[in-house]
């Protein structure tokens, strides 16, 4: 596969670095590189559904006050396993719990207990909301875990994929202590791969149409902009060596600026994938899942 290349619009107003709107809309819209996204969707779910045969799961467990609000959970086999808690991407208008329990087929055998997190969708939810929601799943994980699947509360680590790498980076720079009540370390570590960590170009591309973001708002709710001083957990960023220049920029200057604030990090680039393919990585062995198991000391 040979990289995409952003379309010219000689003569355009430039409206984010170098980038005219048309390109810049090119650079966060994956359907002007593949036509057709279902197949990916389907993909997913026709994973997610062979995970579901092979994998006792605890379904459609209420952690909110909405229907959207429910977790789909893969009990590793031992008492006292570490907890991958994933969070799905779908542009923060598609996706659910049903298409993501596919990482329970490799996090289950190693002895983790996968999580698939339900959330609200834009259009209703804003991204405000989404993120309260991711939250406050997270926040039901740590005080049932023992409960009601025997897992490690202390072991909780958080994975994402595209609009979820934004809402797993929102998981890392949370103040969980003040705002929760909760240990600061609650995330030993998080997983956010061919995410947005600046919602600036989100905020003038063709995406806040249906997010609203404000001036004010995209700068609260992006993570680069909010990096804890004290505790934050060890994150994993990356993306796939096919996706587009913004989804490689934008890990890398998370990673660096949340370097510079004394926490520990690392990038991964993975060999030979698109955006949509990274997803799969975190059900097929290779670099992503030996830096994960190896992250959760495994």
């Amino acid at each position: 596969m040979e990289k995409f290349i952003m379309p010219s619009d000689d003569g355009a107003k430039k409206i984010y670095k170098n980038y005219t709107k048309k390109q810049l809309d090119w650079q966060y819209e994956h359907a002007q590189r593949f036509p057709d996204t279902s197949i990916f969707q389907k993909d997913r779910l026709a994973r997610s559904e062979e995970a579901r045969r092979k994998h006792a799961g605890i379904l459609d467990v209420p952690y909110g006050p909405t229907l959207d609000e429910k977790l789909d959970i893969f009990p590793a086999s031992k008492k006292g396993a570490p907890i991958a808690i994933f969070i799905h991407g779908g542009a923060w208008q598609r996706g659910s719990k049903e298409n993501s329990s596919f990482g329970a087929t490799a996090f289950v055998p190693k002895g983790v207990t996968w999580i698939a997190n339900n959330f609200t969708n834009s259009p209703p939810a804003t991204l405000d909301e989404m993120v309260r929601q991711n939250r406050a799943a997270v926040a039901w994980v740590y005080k049932n875990a023992e409960r009601l699947f025997s897992g490690d509360p202390n072991r909780i680590h958080v994975l994402g994929h595209s609009s979820g790498g934004h809402l797993s980076s929102m998981m890392a720079i949370t103040d969980w202590e003040n705002q929760y009540g909760l240990p600061s370390d609650l995330i030993k570590g998080s997983v956010c791969m061919s995410g947005m960590y600046d919602l600036e170009p989100i905020y003038y591309s063709y995406r806040n149409q249906y997010l609203k973001l404000t001036s004010d708002s995209y700068k609260l709710l992006s993570a680069i902009n909010n990096i804890p001083t004290v505790y934050a957990p060890p994150l994993i960023l990356g993306c796939g060596e096919f996706d587009t220049e913004e989804f490689h920029r934008q890990p890398k200057e998370f990673l660096k600026m949340w370097k510079a604030f004394g926490h520990k990090g690392q990038f991964i680039e993975l060999k030979g994938r698109h955006h949509f393919a990274v997803n799969n990585a975190y059900c097929e062995p290779g670099p992503l899942l030996n830096a994960i198991f190896n992250q959760m000391g495994l």
